[in-house]
């Protein structure tokens, strides 16, 4: 009974400090893996990571975007007649030059039409010729009255002149009567003079009257027949036919839209720049455009004062002559230089860096072979480098890969 007593009576008191036992050991491998994790190395290889070396010298702050190559004027062709779409001679893509047919139509009302109102101005324009023969020809009589006339006063002046100079050897009678017809035939040409000119005016009336009746038919001879040329629908320009948006069988309206056309090296790139990257975008920064096969030359020449989905449209427009695969729609690349900053500390850009703001990184020893976690303030940035205005020297070497792994350690063993 002695005995049962004294283990009843440790087995108490082990149950008594067991629990604050457990929790101290708790708390001390608890402490042993923060140390472990945060204050002894981990461990990465070096042929996995992505390493770069601070330098020092010019820094070009670069700005990329990317777009597409756009035509500076775009040629919409639209039906000028209600019509039936016949033949489409050439699909969306075919080079064309100025007057190639492009679509053919058809519209029989419009062709009777034409007919109708030509035959109508041959046969008014025959009618005119007929009145305005005859209208010549009143003009001439008149003329001849007026001829008729001026003879007889000239053979009257003249009997009347050589009368007075023998006026002892003629009679008075014969004198006064040959005297009075002078003077008749004087008035009489007078008022055929009147009578020709006033006929004059009514005539060149009458023929301006016939012409414009003429000129009338004529201009809608010539409105049927542009619209029976319509009818055939041809390139504008020379270029290429981006669009085609009918079809053989097709009926359209007037105004509808058959196709467009763009020229075919008169273009411009259209480039999407994120919007915390455009503040110091301005008109007339260099660009250099890559299509993936070639680079040229351009600058800026326009800045969209809009954001859309977190990006700015910046228009390009080249400087140079454009490359053989140039041609609208395009995809390409843009990097804008912005600016220059000489005598400057500057890194490939990290992941996750900011311009103007303060960042940790990973700086390497390769002597001691360790990185420690450092502050580095930055400041201008481009597409792929960012300027370093703190925190690190020409030379030092950072890691750009994600450290997320190790993020909580300010020490990482780096192995070969």
């Amino acid at each position: 009974m002695d005995i049962s007593l004294v283990q009843t009576g440790n087995r108490i008191r082990f149950k008594k400090y067991a629990k604050p036992f457990a929790v101290m050991m708790g708390l001390v491998v608890a402490l042993a893996v923060i140390y472990n994790f945060k204050f002894s190395p981990y461990k990465v290889s070096l042929s996995s990571l992505s390493v770069a070396e601070v330098k020092f010298g010019n820094f070009s702050v670069e700005v990329r975007g990317n777009g597409v190559l756009l035509p500076q004027d775009i040629n919409w062709v639209s039906a000028s007649v209600d019509a039936r779409v016949e033949e489409v001679i050439y699909k969306a893509g075919a080079r064309v030059k100025k007057g190639d047919l492009l679509v053919r139509m058809s519209n029989p009302t419009v062709e009777q039409q034409y007919q109708e109102n030509k035959l109508g101005y041959d046969a008014l324009r025959a009618e005119i010729d007929a009145k305005n023969a005859e209208l010549k020809n009143k003009v001439l009589n008149q003329e001849a009255v007026l001829l008729d006339a001026g003879s007889r006063l000239l053979a009257s002046e003249a009997r009347l002149k050589a009368q007075k100079k023998y006026i002892l050897a003629v009679p008075m009678l014969e004198y006064e009567t040959t005297r009075i017809n002078t003077e008749q035939y004087r008035h009489q040409v007078a008022f055929e003079e009147k009578r020709l000119a006033t006929l004059k005016q009514s005539v060149e009336a009458d023929i301006k009257a016939n012409q414009m009746r003429l000129n009338k038919s004529a201009s809608l001879v010539a409105l049927y027949k542009q619209e029976v040329e319509s009818l055939n629908v041809t390139s504008p320009i020379d270029g290429v036919l981006q669009d085609v948006a009918v079809q053989a069988g097709q009926r359209i309206t007037t105004g509808s839209n058959i196709a467009r056309l763009a020229k075919e090296k008169d273009l411009y790139a259209e480039l999407k720049v994120p919007e915390l990257q455009s503040r110091d975008l301005t008109v007339g920064q260099p660009v250099t455009i890559n299509t993936g096969r070639s680079k040229f030359e351009g600058q800026v020449s326009r800045v969209d004062p809009a954001v859309v989905n977190g990006t700015v449209k910046v228009d390009v427009a080249f400087t140079g002559p454009l490359p053989q695969e140039a041609r609208p729609d395009l995809s390409v690349d843009g990097l804008i230089g912005v600016t220059k900053i000489e005598k400057t500390l500057f890194v490939e850009r990290p992941p996750y860096a900011q311009n103007n703001l303060p960042s940790t990184l990973y700086v390497i020893d390769k002597k001691d072979k360790i990185a420690t976690k450092m502050k580095v303030n930055f400041g201008q940035g481009s597409a792929d480098f960012i300027q370093v205005t703190s925190g690190l020297r020409a030379g030092d070497q950072i890691i750009l890969s994600d450290s997320s792994a190790w993020q909580g350690a300010d020490k990482i063993e780096i192995t070969e």
